[in-house]
This record gives C-alpha cells, structure tokens and sequence, in this order.
C-alpha cells in the first residue's frame, strides 16, 4: 500500500475542495465530498483542551469517520476528521472539523522523539473586551484581553498577574472587572483569545512569553514562564 503524501494545512483556504474517507456508521472505505467551510476553528479535544486552527467542512462526516482523512484536491492529506458539531440526531448537520495536518505533524514528531506530548500553560482564564465594554469600564484601550482567573502555581501567578474580583453584568454577559488587561504578546497584539493562543502554542513548556499588560492607566511588562497543560481542566 502506497501512504498518502501529506499536504499544508497552513495554505488551506475557505472554498477549497475537499474530500473525506472514513467508516461512518460501519459502512467501510466511505468517501464523501465538500468544501472547507471556515479554517481557524477551535474544538475540544477528549481531555477539554482546545485544539486550534481547526478546519471545517461541510463534507458529510458521521461516527466512524473520525481518524480519517481529509483530502485536498491534489489528493494530499490536509487535516484528520475528528468531529461533527452536536445536533438533535447526533449525525451529520454539514458541520464537521478536522485537526489540521501541520498540528499532527507536530504531534507525531514530538511523539517519536519524547513518547509524549507536552503543550505550554500560561495559567489564565480571560474574555476578550470590546470597545462598548472598554467605553464601560473606563478602559484606556479599545481592545484586550479581561484577565478572569489566574490558576495558583502557574507561571501567570509566580509572575504577579491579577484578575479581576468583581464581576459586572452588561447586556447580559457577565465581565470580570478590576484585573489586569492583556494587549499585547511577544509584541503581537491580542484583541482574542485565539490571538494570544497563536502565540503561546509556537513555544514550548519551560518557555517564557512576555505580556504588555494594563493595570489601571499604567502599562507593565511581565514575562511568564509556560508550564505544562494539565491532562485535566485546572
């Protein structure tokens, strides 16, 4: 048997189309077809920790096909069919996600060489402002990241990030207000939690990122040393 050749899932773009091979619901060596609906999606993976830059396609996906592939064009593996969006018949609704192939990569080599996989912690729970919530709470930016909790022995708390001990409820949604305000990351900025997770998951746990943060009108600069996710939610 000839292995598929493995493609770029970083050049993937919404339109393509694509193709998916798996068992679903037993009927074996199934292929359905479709399009990457969006890329840059986030699911959760069995342990409840997120897996970014998810593609999703509207290829037919039911149980049984995740493990497999999905294919681009050229017949080259893009990502790993791994879960379809919950609906009332627990089938397919033409949402289905795919771990994208350069995160596997990643995996497998880190699994050769370590026997495991270790992805870096900065021990932060927090919600992107807007500038209607930044209007709100007199915040001197438009745009940031609302620090909500920081998980005690992790390198946000051994480097002295505050979150906010007070919780105001705005239109409904509730915000954690008095904490610090994330802006910037290794110099990127960080309106999303996607954003700042970009750039925590290019390092490694033992690595530092370094945070531009307000508290109150002063900016401060704090670098936090990444630990290790937990195989479990803090």
């Amino acid at each position: 048997m000839k292995p598929l050749p493995l493609g770029d899932s970083g050049a993937v773009h919404v339109g393509d189309g694509v193709i998916a091979i798996g068992n679903p619901l037993g009927y074996d060596r199934s292929v359905t077809s479709g399009i990457v609906s969006a890329i840059g999606r986030e699911i959760q993976s069995p342990n409840e920790s997120p897996i970014d830059h998810v593609i999703q396609t509207d290829a037919a996906l039911n149980h049984g096909n995740s493990g497999g592939p999905l294919l681009n064009a050229d017949g080259q593996v893009i990502g790993v069919n791994a879960q379809i969006a919950p609906s009332a018949s627990n089938a397919n609704i033409g949402i289905g996600f795919a771990i994208p192939i350069n995160t596997v990569k990643q995996v497998a080599a880190d699994l050769i060489k370590h026997g495991k996989v270790e992805h870096p912690f900065i021990g932060i729970e927090a919600k992107a402002v807007n500038p209607q919530i930044a209007n709100v709470f007199h915040l001197p930016v438009q745009h940031g990241l609302l620090i909500a909790k920081v998980f005690s022995g992790t390198g946000a708390a051994n480097a002295g990030l505050r979150a906010g001990k007070t919780l105001v409820t705005v239109n409904g949604d509730t915000w954690p207000a008095g904490g610090d305000l994330i802006v910037r990351a290794d110099g990127h900025a960080v309106p999303t939690i996607d954003a700042l997770r970009t750039v925590i998951a290019e390092k490694k746990p033992g690595d530092s990122v370094r945070l531009d943060v307000y508290r109150g009108p002063k900016l401060m600069t704090f670098d936090v040393k990444l630990g290790r996710l937990p195989s479990s939610p803090p």
